[in-house]
């Protein structure tokens, strides 16, 4: 049974639970820093994904890139901006904001992202600025929790690559991408969404079956 007295509450009957999750959920900022064991919630500054692939595909960009030791950095400074929360629908809507986020990695690239091709084995780390995501989390009132659903569809508005390595040319890479940043930031946006809804919905799961 969940016992964390620090966590602050909203109830289901409360006229006004979205305003309460938006307040509790912006409270607990440095609770998640350093993560939160009653909830199975790990260290968020800094935080080690499991390995995984991507595939970037856009009019402009086509590349495939593995990642090794993906770290996220600051996801611990979000401010949720809106929610709709209606327990009785099994719905939580809303928006989150990260004014700054960082990205590290050991990867191995194959294409090309806005005509810069990258190709090999390499470094990367990148700061991701006013990060604004849009996500939708369904619930079963019944059924298992496998079927519990989420979407995030997220907006960066700037994105400065500060170090790249190993790759042929990295310095030449990093500044001509550094150039075009906010076109990159466009780019990647979609990549980034797919990463936090498959790290976040995999925690979610773990999270019902815990306290179903």
């Amino acid at each position: 049974m969940l016992d964390a007295r620090y966590l602050p509450r909203c109830y289901q009957d409360d006229p006004n639970i979205s305003d309460c999750f938006i307040s509790a959920a912006n409270s607990l900022n440095e609770n998640v820093r350093s993560g939160i064991s009653e909830i199975g919630l790990r260290p968020l500054d800094s935080f080690v994904s499991p390995d995984f692939n991507l595939t970037l595909e856009s009019p402009i960009s086509d590349v495939y890139v593995a990642f090794k030791r993906f770290t996220l950095y600051q996801v611990h400074s979000y401010r949720f901006t809106t929610a709709d929360v209606r327990p009785k629908d099994g719905v939580l809507e809303g928006q989150v904001m990260l004014s700054e986020l960082g990205m590290s990695a050991n990867f191995e690239a194959q294409g090309h992202v806005v005509g810069v091709a990258l190709n090999g084995l390499g470094y990367g780390r990148i700061g991701l600025e006013n990060v604004a995501c849009d996500f939708s989390i369904k619930w079963p009132k019944e059924g298992t929790c496998n079927e519990l659903n989420l979407e995030i569809s997220c907006k960066i508005e700037d994105l400065k690559v500060s170090n790249i390595t190993g790759l042929p040319g990295a310095d030449s890479i990093r500044a001509v991408l550094n150039l075009s940043s906010q076109l990159i930031a466009s780019e990647a946006a979609p990549a980034c969404s797919s990463i936090f809804q498959a790290l976040l919905k995999s925690y979610l799961r773990r999270l019902c079956r815990q306290y179903a």
